[in-house]
């Protein structure tokens, strides 16, 4: 299983083996608070991160890369 988390230590503890880290609970994929451009920036490397997460190899539980 693969999830993006704000919390991956809870994603891992629900048995996910491979975890992207988001950015807040209430906005896992992207910030409100940034310029429009630059959120759209960030949620573009919150999903390419998730979709490298889904095509790497891993041996055991993996967090990947922060957010942005």
């Amino acid at each position: 299983m693969a999830v993006i988390s704000a919390l991956p230590p809870l994603a891992l503890q629900a048995g996910a083996n491979r975890v992207v880290q988001g950015v807040k609970i209430e906005h896992v994929c992207g910030d409100p608070s940034l310029p429009p451009d630059a959120d759209r920036a960030l949620r573009r490397s919150i999903v390419e991160q998730g979709l490298r997460a889904l095509t790497t190899d891993v041996q055991s539980p993996t967090v990947f890369g922060g957010a942005g």
